[in-house]
């Protein structure tokens, strides 16, 4: 399983790229990110609009989110979809 380590360094790096203060991921940069990915894909069958309703739903200022929302997150789009969290968290971590 990935370690939190790993995918808070993925997390942290995708913050610098989008430009984002404070460790905080704005909604549009995750779903990007989670298509690259391939978290939102057909074989997940996981979708865009998905991952948008569960992080503005997770998110407290409902536009961006930190390391342990993210985390809290894809466990909820996870356990909708009857996925395992850990393959969504290794998928994040390995790319």
């Amino acid at each position: 399983m990935a370690s939190d380590k790993g995918l808070q360094t993925k997390f942290d790096l995708q913050c610098k790229t989008a430009g984002a203060a404070e460790g905080k991921l704005p909604i549009p940069s995750i779903i990007k990110w989670l298509k690259e990915t391939g978290v939102v894909s057909k074989d997940t069958g996981i979708t865009d609009s998905e991952v948008e309703a569960t992080c503005t739903k997770t998110a407290k200022d409902k536009k961006s989110m930190d390391f342990a929302e993210f985390k809290e997150c894809l466990n909820a789009i996870a356990k909708e979809k009857k996925l395992e969290p850990k393959d969504l968290l290794n998928k994040l971590a390995s790319e």
